[in-house]
């Protein structure tokens, strides 16, 4: 039984040897492969959000509102009115991205003038009514 167990563990180490070399990837990452198939057919990966996570949405949306505020104030700054439709249009955009992750209708990018002002309104109101808290000057002038 001694010589039958050790013959079988010197061809395995035989086969093993000459095996490897011919594989193009290593022997212990083909084995993570594996496992890690075999793995989420047991336990399979939650369902990731499409988007960016709604914190960081939240942090955009603050930051953009910062920005908003400091462009209101009537002292000249040198770039003010390129630095302010920039921002406004990264509150824009953070504010759309907002919605997606929430799955409030918005039609913010189809609107101009007035239009574009009252859907952002209405944007924020349906934000709040999800549980999207804004703060700031533009939560305010609503």
């Amino acid at each position: 039984m001694f010589w039958l167990v050790l013959w079988l563990s010197v061809t395995v180490v035989i086969c093993v040897t000459a095996i490897l070399p011919l594989a193009r990837t290593p022997l212990h990452t083909r084995l993570a492969d594996v496992l890690s198939r075999g793995w989420s057919h047991v336990r399979p990966r939650p369902p990731e959000a499409p988007g960016p996570p709604i914190e960081d949405i939240a942090a955009s949306l603050h930051r953009c509102q910062h920005w908003l505020d400091m462009y209101a104030d009537p002292r000249p700054i040198p770039g003010k009115a390129t630095k302010l439709i920039a921002a406004a249009d990264a509150y824009d955009r953070a504010l759309i991205a907002a919605c997606h992750a929430l799955d409030v209708p918005e039609d913010l990018e189809h609107t101009e003038g007035l239009d574009r002002e009252a859907e952002r309104l209405r944007m924020q109101a349906a934000l709040g009514d999800a549980g999207f808290i804004l703060s700031g000057r533009r939560q305010a002038e609503r």
